[in-house]
């Protein structure tokens, strides 16, 4: 039987009554057949994923991009946990050429990220700005402003937390100064008090060694020039007082018996 061209959206024709022809597999040009046609082979492969995951109980994800980057997908459980078993299944050919599409892809997308981070540390440092617009130089402007402000913010913080931190330190130091002081203060007054105890009992000891005994006191009595010339006269009268009372008894007295003339005895 010799199949024959047609035009239905996929390239589907029937051939005759009996079923369906040989489907070429080629891109449909007709933007508004090929929309058509994906939305319903979409919905079809959806279809099948679920039915495949509640019969035969097999967990699966279908992940689907149109020509204009919508994204269309389904997974039996969480894709998440799905795209996860799979980057730590073993049995997965590591080299498969989708894996290193994908690779190369993310290998390229990091060196543009590096190197557009290594130009806006260029720019924020000041070199190579003769090729920023007027945009690009306002908006490099704001991000200095910004993180003047952030690193300025962040420097108070860090000083006001050092001051603190000093202040605390300082309080603690006056706070054992003063412990010290009173316990020097209580030390001075305890030894003063041992010091004082000490030299009343020495004192005292050193009167009752030197005091005089009772029969040894006396009374101190002051002698004037005076005075002593009187006592010296006193003396003097009474001595030869004394004398002629001593004649006049003994006048008669013969020498025979003294042993001396008598001429001797006058004065």
């Amino acid at each position: 039987m010799i199949s024959r061209s047609c035009s239905r959206p996929g390239g589907l024709c029937k051939r005759g009554a009996m079923g369906r022809g040989k489907i070429e597999i080629k891109r449909i040009e007709n933007a508004t057949t090929r929309q058509v046609t994906f939305s319903k082979r979409r919905g079809g492969l959806l279809k099948k994923a679920r039915e495949l995951a509640i019969l035969c109980d097999a967990e699966l994800s279908v992940i689907i991009f149109s020509s204009t980057g919508k994204l269309f997908e389904y997974a039996s459980s969480s894709m998440k946990d799905i795209l996860e078993r799979y980057s730590k299944c073993p049995e997965r050919n590591p080299s498969s050429p989708l894996d290193v599409d994908l690779d190369n892809d993310e290998v390229a997308r990091l060196k543009q990220k590096i190197e557009q981070l290594e130009n806006t540390k260029r720019h924020m440092m000041g070199e190579e700005l003769t090729s920023l617009t007027v945009k690009e130089l306002q908006e490099l402007e704001r991000m200095t402003e910004n993180g003047y402000n952030e690193i300025r913010a962040r420097k108070l913080t860090l000083v006001n937390l050092q001051e603190s931190l000093l202040m605390e330190e300082l309080e603690e130091l006056r706070r054992k100064e003063r412990e010290l002081q009173d316990e020097n203060t209580q030390l001075r007054e305890q030894v003063e008090a041992v010091e004082g105890i000490g030299s009343h009992t020495l004192r005292s000891f050193t009167v009752l060694t030197e005091a005089p005994s009772p029969s040894e006191t006396r009374e101190p009595t002051t002698i004037t020039p005076g005075a002593q010339a009187q006592d010296n006269l006193r003396d003097e009268s009474d001595t030869s007082l004394q004398l002629r009372l001593y004649v006049d008894t003994n006048g008669d007295a013969s020498p025979s018996s003294n042993g001396h003339n008598k001429g001797e005895w006058s004065t």
